[in-house]
This record gives structure tokens, C-alpha cells and sequence, in this order.
């Protein structure tokens, strides 16, 4: 096998590492990985969010993996030294092309960019499919069994839901009468007020009306 063919599947070689385990280091450029965040569950907007893939690219570690060069050494009958020696021949040749071409396509999954300012960056490839739409859902509470339920960042179990949705309901109900009495007490507190500043209100009763003192006439004459 000569080292044209050598570097010919490296990187392919270094693909299917990076398929299985989700992180791969390329000498002379860096180390690339693939973070995977787990589906969440919005409770609050009623949906489940999809899984999603963050792409991390760092170029201040190891260039070298040993896990990754026995992988290597094991699918092509190399010893792990004649492995290293062959990543960090064609870590230089990439950097070198790299600096030429400013940009290196790797196997659909992204490619590798020179800045301005000679650092190493990698863009990924955005591939968006349908399987990973939002699912919305309606909230159901079983009144039998009790089972953990995620509220933002807090696990909440459904007995502990159906208290606060009734404390909710409570202290809705509890604000109704609040603001009725208050309405009653300012009518109370109106109605008094006019009666002690004018002594008398039609509408309220005839006992508060002032008294009128009549002196009746004499219906007989001393004789």
C-alpha cells in the first residue's frame, strides 16, 4: 500500500470513527465533535421539542487520539506508531492545502476555513428533515396512577399538578369576591357620605328625614 492510498482512505477512515463515536481529531487541523441534545418537553407550550446536533470544533488540544489510532491500526494491519506517522503526514498535508485553498470540503459533513487572522474554523452542513418537528400534545392528568411529569427544568409528579391547577382555580374564584366586596364597600361608603353632608337622601329611609314639630290649634275656649 503505498502513502498516496494511505492518505487516499484516512479520511474516510477517520469518518467512520467519527460516525461510531461521535468525535474525531485531524492533525494539523483540530478536533471535531458532535454533541447530541436529547428531546425536551415544553410542558408549559404543550409540545415536545426535537433532538438536536451541535457541532464543536476546537484546535487547542491533542491532534492525536489513541483510542482513534488503534481503530485505524485494527482495519488496516498497521502497528499504532506507523498510524500516528501516517495522521501527522496527512495533518501537514492538509493544513498545507488548507492555506492554499482556504477551504477543505470533509465528506459531506462540513468543511474546514482559514480566517483572515490564520485561524482554523469548521462550518457544518445544515440538513433539516421533518422527523424532527416539534409534537404537540394536550395535557392528561390520570386520576389513578401517579407518574412524574417535566415542568421546565423540575420533575413534577401529576398529583402535585392537580393541586396547583386547583389552588390556580381557587385563587381565580378567591379574586371574584375580593373585587365584588370592595365594589359593595365604596357604594356603602358613597351612600353614607351623602347622607351626613345633606341630612336627608330619597333613597334612603324616612327615619333619616328631620322631624317637623307641630303645634296643633285649640279646638276649645276657657270660659
Amino acid at each position: 500500500m503505498t502513502l498516496s492510498m494511505k492518505y487516499v482512505e484516512l479520511p474516510s477512515l477517520l469518518y467512520r470513527y467519527f460516525s461510531l463515536k461521535g468525535s474525531v481529531s485531524i492533525p494539523g487541523l483540530g478536533a471535531l465533535s458532535l454533541k447530541r441534545i436529547p428531546a425536551v418537553n415544553d410542558f408549559s407550550g404543550k409540545q415536545v421539542l426535537p433532538p438536536t446536533q451541535l457541532f464543536a470544533f476546537n484546535t487547542n488540544i491533542n491532534p492525536s487520539s489513541g483510542e482513534q489510532s488503534q481503530y485505524i491500526a485494527r482495519l488496516t494491519g498497521m502497528d499504532r506508531e506507523h498510524v500516528d506517522n501516517e495522521l501527522t503526514l496527512m495533518g501537514e498535508e492538509l493544513k498545507n492545502r488548507l492555506m492554499t485553498e482556504r477551504k477543505l470540503e470533509w465528506m459531506d459533513v462540513g468543511s474546514f476555513s482559514l480566517s483572515d487572522e490564520g485561524e482554523i474554523g469548521f462550518v457544518p452542513k445544515t440538513v433539516t428533515t421533518d422527523f424532527f418537528a416539534p409534537v404537540h400534545y394536550k395535557h392528561v392528568l390520570r386520576p389513578d396512577a401517579e407518574h412524574t411529569i417535566k415542568v421546565g427544568e423540575e420533575e413534577k409528579t401529576n398529583t402535585d399538578m392537580e393541586v396547583f391547577f386547583e389552588e390556580q382555580r381557587a385563587n381565580a374564584s378567591k379574586n371574584k369576591w375580593q373585587k365584588a366586596a370592595m365594589v359593595l364597600f365604596f357604594m356603602a361608603a358613597l351612600l353614607l357620605t351623602i347622607r351626613f353632608m345633606f341630612g336627608s337622601f330619597d333613597l334612603l329611609e324616612s327615619r333619616y328625614n328631620p322631624l317637623k314639630i307641630i303645634t296643633p290649634k285649640a279646638t276649645y275656649r276657657v270660659i
